[in-house]
């Protein structure tokens, strides 16, 4: 018999306290595991194991978010080992590459499966606290027989998603035991992940985000330097994030409720008094809801007073917003997936927020690009577009930031200008940044936070005032992890996220196939079109270049 160690939080703000009440997540994962997987429960659930080095493999993107929160880790830990429970943290896609099994059940746990290196996917073993915990990114319990498979319902599994700063799911952390019927541990154990998970977001938050202001929102005026929810905004005061706990409180279901919208206009207050007060206790109206919070800045002295000199009213550029957002929504086709990203994207556009567009080569990232540009007040400065794997790196740097006259021996006499001052007014698109050079990555990164460049061979800085997009077919979160790119320029760069789909992924293939066609001038011909059977044949071909390859197969 043991008695729980988890710390009891009832008398303040329980975050887990409305998950805990709401099963409903049981009932669509069930739904999921026999529509969807096409799951049995007449077969015992296999639980695959990975081998040491695919463990390694996978474990890698996530060893600095473990390191920077080991303290948190080993407190989980001693909890666990106390209660009779084993820990499981998982990757994104639900394997666990970490395991604490240290309490005296810790054996019978790990014969059940509850072990290093086993796969969680709820597509794999059915409805279970990892698997449906990454599915629902939300804090779950399962428990008995709320596991799909008939060989997991000893289990009492708690399990929250631990999100990076950018909003993203990067694992899950899980407590496991056998099922006693006790519902008041097991409620403690889904608030103790919770909170733990919580606390993991905001220090990867606090850390991403150091060089910008940061806000606390706090019930209590002792906890504004100890909560998790915490808001974080640019020099134009636009929230570029919020963690977890922050949007929970403020009752925003998705983070662009708030991210993109000013905060001196969100929370009905001026920044200057923000920034001369310790911990200001604050009422204000969102979503047609009455709020009250004490409110800190966290940043550094330096900051709270570069703060307290801005405008505090709400920032006012040289260019008005603009409400044009036929370019986009003419890229995004008739895909339903698509249309959600561009209507996502209209309510960041002008806001002064990085984006990074992420896709497989072929899918229009730069065309995606071109569009935001266009629905831009910049709309009619230049748009600048550089594709980094394409230039050698001898010349990167030169073609980037250009050169003064004699710089070069076989250079221009008059020297160039390079394609980011080129684009000043406008916007710059970074193809391919994560092919991009380190040195490189370092001067970027210092642009983009000073706002001007030194062109080579010169002294005197050239202030530029320039939208920067970036895109990349590759998991830059991985190459971050990997040391091989800078995880400062990846958090300025990916404020906003946009995902475009592979072409043989999207619902409107029919349409893109005649938009194609329709671009084409062939001499003598005014319009082109397909039999059925080569319209069938494009339609179920799996496109492995995408659009680019659709385009060069009909040319």
């Amino acid at each position: 018999m043991h008695h729980s160690h988890f710390p009891d939080n009832s008398k303040s703000h329980n975050p887990a306290e409305s998950q805990f009440c709401d099963t409903s997540y049981i009932k669509t994962s069930w739904e999921r595991c026999k529509h969807r997987y096409k799951l049995s429960q007449a077969s015992k659930t296999e639980i695959l194991t990975l081998t040491e080095s695919e463990i390694r493999e996978k474990c890698e993107p996530l060893e600095q978010l473990m390191h920077d929160s080991s303290s948190i880790i080993e407190r989980v830990r001693q909890v666990a080992r106390q209660s009779g429970y084993s820990v499981l943290i998982s990757n994104e896609e639900g394997a666990a590459v970490k395991a604490f099994t240290d309490s005296d059940l810790s054996v019978e746990l790990e014969n059940g499966g509850i072990r290093l290196g086993t796969l969680w996917q709820e597509s794999m073993v059915g409805t279970n606290g990892l698997g449906t915990c990454l599915e629902e990114n939300r804090p779950v319990t399962v428990n008995a027989k709320e596991h799909f498979g008939k060989n997991l319902q000893a289990f009492s599994c708690s399990a929250a998603p631990l999100i990076g700063a950018d909003g993203s799911i990067l694992g899950a952390l899980n407590l496991s035991t056998f099922a006693s019927g006790n519902l008041i541990n097991q409620a403690l154990a889904l608030n103790f992940v919770t909170e733990t998970a919580d606390e993991i977001e905001a220090l990867i938050f606090l850390k991403a985000y150091a060089g910008r202001y940061i806000v606390s929102l706090s019930s209590e005026m002792l906890s504004t330097h100890n909560t998790n929810a915490l808001i974080a905004f640019n020099d134009d005061c636009t929230i570029i994030s919020a963690t977890t706990p922050a949007l929970r409180q403020l009752n925003c279901r998705n983070r662009y409720d708030l991210v993109g919208r000013n905060f001196q206009d969100t929370f009905e207050l001026k920044a200057e008094d923000l920034a001369q007060s310790s911990a200001l206790n604050h009422q204000f109206h969102l979503n047609g809801q009455v709020y009250r919070f004490y409110l800190a800045l966290l940043s550094a002295q330096n900051q709270a007073s570069k703060l307290s000199l801005h405008r505090t009213d709400s920032p006012t550029r040289s260019w008005q917003s603009t409400n044009n957002t036929q370019p986009l929504l003419e890229t995004a086709g008739r895909d339903p997936e698509l249309l959600q990203q561009a209507k996502r994207c209209m309510r960041v556009i002008d806001k002064g927020l990085s984006i990074l567009l992420q896709g497989e080569t072929g899918t229009g990232k730069e065309v995606w690009a071109k569009a935001l540009h266009d629905c831009s007040a910049r709309k009619n400065k230049p748009f600048v577009a550089v594709n980094c794997a394409a230039i050698p790196e001898s010349l990167i740097e030169s073609e980037l930031f250009g050169y003064g006259a004699g710089t070069f021996t076989g250079g221009l006499k008059s020297g160039k200008v390079g394609k980011i001052e080129a684009s000043n007014g406008g916007t710059l698109f970074l193809d391919e940044i994560g092919d991009m050079p380190a040195e490189m990555q370092a001067r970027l990164l210092r642009v983009l936070a000073e706002g001007e460049i030194v062109p080579l061979g010169e002294v005197k800085p050239v202030a530029v005032d320039i939208n920067v997009i970036c895109a990349s077919h590759r998991d830059l979160e991985y190459y971050v992890s990997q040391g091989d790119f800078r995880e400062d320029l990846y958090y300025r760069i990916s404020v906003f996220k946009v995902s475009l789909p592979a072409l043989r992924e999207r619902q409107d293939k029919k349409h893109i196939i005649q938009k194609v066609l329709n671009s084409l001038k062939i001499e003598g011909a005014d319009s082109i079109s397909l039999s059925p059977k080569a319209e069938e044949a494009l339609l179920n071909y799996h496109w492995p270049g995408n659009i680019r390859q659709l385009k060069n197969v009909l040319q």
